[in-house]
């Protein structure tokens, strides 16, 4: 399994999940400076979220590559309810009680009418797991995004609890390796 996460979008400095935001210029142009590295590992398919910038990078790199694309809903970052679409100085200033109760549990807590990191975990590793199973023995690429792909880690390094997924840096487009032998992961790389 192939990890990486749509190229940098146009952000004007907001929260964002879905639909989420375009992909930029720069981003489109980093996300087909990962074909190289695609053909080179044999990716069969290309799964992304349904959000802007991961399904365009998806259907870009499948095209280009040749290989079939899906979209799942399941594989879309967080959602930060109340909090979309707003500059996290504001969401400092209107909420402070949930942005401290947000800094002493990043896994545990869901902004209001949002998501937290764990029940992004518990929707997106089933379908994680089904591609596991659908390719083995084949390389596949995920365009997620920093939620979805700390989960696919998590698949790979059950040790490594969701808060402390920040842990591996997970950079727009550049290649994270899971390859899994059975129901055990490695790391294989990590940003290249």
């Amino acid at each position: 399994m192939l990890l990486t996460r749509a190229g940098p979008v146009e952000n004007p400095g907001v929260l964002y999940s879905h639909p989420g935001l375009p992909l930029s210029e720069e981003g489109r142009r980093a996300i087909l400076a990962l074909l190289p590295a695609l053909r080179e590992a044999g990716v069969r398919a290309v799964y992304a979220a349904d959000s802007l910038a991961e399904a365009e990078a998806g259907r870009t790199l499948a095209e280009e590559l040749g290989v079939p694309f899906e979209t799942h809903p399941a594989l879309r970052e967080r959602s930060w309810g109340a909090w979309e679409g707003l500059p996290f100085e504001e969401v400092r200033r209107r909420w402070p009680k949930e942005v401290a109760a947000w800094a002493w549990d990043e896994a545990g807590f869901a902004p209001p009418g949002g998501e937290s990191v764990r029940a992004v975990f518990a929707r997106s590793q089933p379908v994680l797991r089904e591609l596991l199973s659908r390719h083995r023995g084949e390389a596949f690429l995920v365009v997620g995004n920093c939620t979805v792909n700390r989960a696919a880690l998590a698949l790979a390094l059950p040790f490594l609890p969701p808060e402390e997924g920040l842990r591996i840096e997970q950079d727009y487009a550049k290649l994270t390796e899971l390859r899994f032998y059975g129901e055990d992961g490695v790391l294989g790389y990590a940003n290249r």
